[in-house]
């Protein structure tokens, strides 16, 4: 007897554990994946997975917020849903509803450029891009550890999701704010080597505009040489940012000779701003640069890029490097 009442105990609680999870769950939850009426929800920085779920449900995307958020804090690919306006499906489940909140192509007003580029040319970009409004008016500027108003170099390059009647200054201060978060995780911000923050973002600029990112640490490293013992640093990428040029591999003798501050075969120390908007891996080997005592690189064909202390070393690899260019390696 007792053999068949524990059975029937066990029968009941399973039968009341499968009515629970069907009412909590299933009858609030949609079942289908994608439906064809869309709806626009706007997620913004900082919001907790609950206040996402509820904008769901307030919206009818999903039927229960509780099942949403219970879903999210159980995969960690919630923390990596984007702000930004997210166009999804309604009626659906909250697994699909998760789906489409990860899936970049459903954000709408994306705005994303490449590490290096110069302010203006982002700037170019973002104007071009008709997801601002209005123009830049100047009044946008570093925070006062950096001692500049100049916004070169603090551009942070990423993916941005500018929400409809986002201005011109906004979309810029939410780029020097990513900045900051990229500074402080690499540590650039404190300040390191006797130079100040705003000096290493200088050398982060060229560092990133100078090579590969597997030769950061080392580029990183030589320039870091030159200004220990007084030599020129004559990076051609800050004649390239004085001219407003690109690509140059080999500059002309003649534009070697230009007046400019960011001349730094004709001008000793640091170029007076950053020359290009520099990306974490930049950042990270201008803070943490390799041992090393190389005082120049040279690139003697793609994705070989060597470095010596030694000039005739560097002479020899130089001829080397002109003679695959000749034969068109670099085209």
């Amino acid at each position: 007897m007792k053999k068949y009442f524990g059975l029937i105990f066990g029968l009941v609680v399973a039968t009341f554990l499968a009515v629970l999870i069907h009412n909590t769950f299933l009858l609030n939850d949609y079942r289908a994946v994608s439906t064809s009426e869309k709806v626009q929800i706007v997620i913004e920085s900082g919001e907790t997975g609950f206040e996402i779920a509820q904008k769901l449900s307030d919206a009818g995307v999903i039927k229960a917020a509780k099942v949403f958020y219970k879903l999210a804090l159980n995969d960690s690919r919630s923390k990596s849903i984007a702000a930004g306006i997210h166009e999804l499906d309604r009626g659906i489940s909250s697994a699909a509803a998760l789906d489409q909140l990860l899936d970049s192509k459903r954000i709408i007003g994306i705005f994303g450029f490449s590490e290096g580029l110069r302010k203006r040319e982002i700037l170019n970009l973002l104007d071009k891009s008709g997801l601002v409004d209005g123009k830049l008016s100047g009044r946008i500027v570093p925070s006062k550890l950096y001692k500049t108003n100049e916004i070169e170099g603090f551009l942070f390059p990423a993916q941005y999701s500018f929400s409809p009647g986002t201005t011109f200054d906004q979309a810029v201060a939410l780029m020097i704010d990513r900045y900051y978060l990229a500074a402080n995780k690499s540590e650039l911000d404190k300040g390191k080597f006797g130079f100040t923050p705003y000096q290493l973002l200088i050398i982060a600029s060229m560092v990133q505009s100078e090579g590969d990112p597997v030769d950061f640490p080392k580029i990183s490293r030589v320039i870091y040489n030159r200004l220990r013992i007084g030599m020129p640093l004559q990076i051609n990428a800050t004649i390239d940012y004085a001219l407003n040029l690109r690509g140059n591999i080999r500059l002309p003798y003649k534009r070697l000779e230009i007046d400019s501050k960011f001349n730094t075969y004709k001008y000793r120390g640091l170029p007076p701003t950053p020359i290009s908007n520099p990306g974490q891996e930049a950042m990270v080997a201008t803070v943490n640069p390799v041992a090393g005592d190389w005082l120049y690189y040279v690139t003697v064909k793609p994705g070989d890029t060597r470095f010596t202390k030694s000039y005739d070393e560097f002479l020899v690899w130089a001829n080397e490097f002109r003679k695959n260019e000749k034969a068109g390696l670099f085209e």
